[in-house]
C-alpha cells in the first residue's frame, strides 16, 4: 500500500506539471506578435507613361531634403550617354525651362539641411513651387525615394507625402516601402508609381528611349 501511494503522488505531480506547461504554451503563443500580410502588392512595372519621359527633353535633378540619394541617382544617370541634366541641390522652380523634366530625390539629412541654413518648412516651400508648376503643365514632375528607411521618419515622410500625392510619375525601391507608406501616398494622389526592382540604370534607360 505504501508503494502504490507513492506512485499515486508521483502521477499527481507529473499531471500537475503537464497543466502548467501547457498553460505556459498558450501563454507564450498568445504573446506571439501577429504578422499581417501585405494588404497588396506594389505595382513594380513602370507605367508606359514613363518610357522615353526624357527623351529629349532638358533634364534638371535636384533634393529636396538635402539626403545624399541624389548622389546616388546623378552617378547612376553619368553612367548612360544618351543623357544630359544639370544639377542643383538647391534649385528653385522658377529657374527650370519650360518643358522640362525636374527630377527630385526626396529624403532629409539634418546635418546637410543646417549646413545649407536650410529646414524642413523651407524645402517644404521649395517642393510646393515646383508642385505647382507641374500643376499648370509647365514641367514634368519625377519624385523618386532610393534612400531606403534611413530616408524615412517624421521629417522625410512629410516630404514624401507631399510629392508623392502631387507629382507626374513616383519611383522608389521596396527598401524604404515595407509598410507600403510610399505607393500608398501615391496611390491616394491618383500618381503613376513603380517599386523598381531593377537598377537605377535600367530604369533611367526606360525612360530615356525613343517612343
Amino acid at each position: 500500500m505504501i508503494y502504490l501511494n507513492k506512485e499515486s503522488k508521483s502521477t499527481g505531480k507529473f499531471k500537475i506539471l503537464s497543466v502548467v506547461l501547457v498553460a505556459m504554451l498558450i501563454v507564450l503563443s498568445a504573446c506571439q506578435p501577429t504578422v499581417q500580410p501585405p494588404l497588396y502588392q506594389p505595382q513594380s512595372t513602370l507605367p508606359e507613361m514613363a518610357r522615353g519621359l526624357v527623351y529629349g527633353k532638358k533634364l534638371y535633378l535636384t533634393s529636396i531634403g538635402q539626403a545624399l540619394d541624389i548622389e546616388t541617382l546623378a552617378s547612376s544617370m553619368n553612367t548612360l550617354q544618351d543623357i544630359s541634366y544639370t544639377m542643383d541641390n538647391l534649385l528653385n522652380a522658377s529657374e527650370v525651362e519650360e518643358g522640362a523634366v525636374v527630377f527630385i530625390t526626396v529624403g532629409c539629412s539634418f546635418k546637410a539641411l543646417t549646413e545649407s541654413g536650410l529646414t524642413k518648412e523651407s524645402e517644404g516651400e521649395r517642393a510646393q513651387q515646383f508642385i505647382d508648376r507641374a500643376d499648370r503643365g509647365e514641367i514634368t514632375l519625377v519624385s523618386w525615394h532610393i534612400g531606403g528607411i534611413a530616408r524615412r521618419g517624421a521629417t522625410s515622410d512629410s516630404l514624401v507625402e507631399m510629392l508623392f500625392t502631387q507629382s507626374d510619375l513616383a519611383l522608389f525601391t521596396e527598401a524604404g516601402n515595407r509598410d507600403l507608406f510610399l505607393s500608398d501616398w501615391a496611390i491616394a494622389g491618383g500618381v503613376p508609381y513603380c517599386q523598381f526592382t531593377t537598377s537605377i540604370s535600367d530604369v533611367l534607360q526606360y525612360m530615356t528611349e525613343s517612343n
